[in-house]
């Protein structure tokens, strides 16, 4: 399936604001109510790098439905 510019950057934002909500549990659930362990905390961490590298990699596609 190819997307056009605006569907990838459609996506991107979604992916954005997953890694937003996965940083927000990360630093509430672990450092400010001690809910979550640390495992919890570094997967939700590793979540947010490899997210916000996936809205990065969608951004710098062309979106042109060429796959480029």
């Amino acid at each position: 399936m190819k997307f056009n510019k605006d569907q990838l950057e459609g996506v991107a934002k979604v992916v954005d604001n997953l890694a937003t909500a996965a940083m927000v549990a990360a630093m509430v659930g672990g450092f400010v109510d001690h809910k979550i362990g640390w495992g919890t905390i570094l997967a939700l961490f590793v979540m947010f790098v490899v997210l916000v590298s996936a809205g990065i990699s969608l951004r710098k596609s062309k979106g042109d439905g060429h796959g480029n």
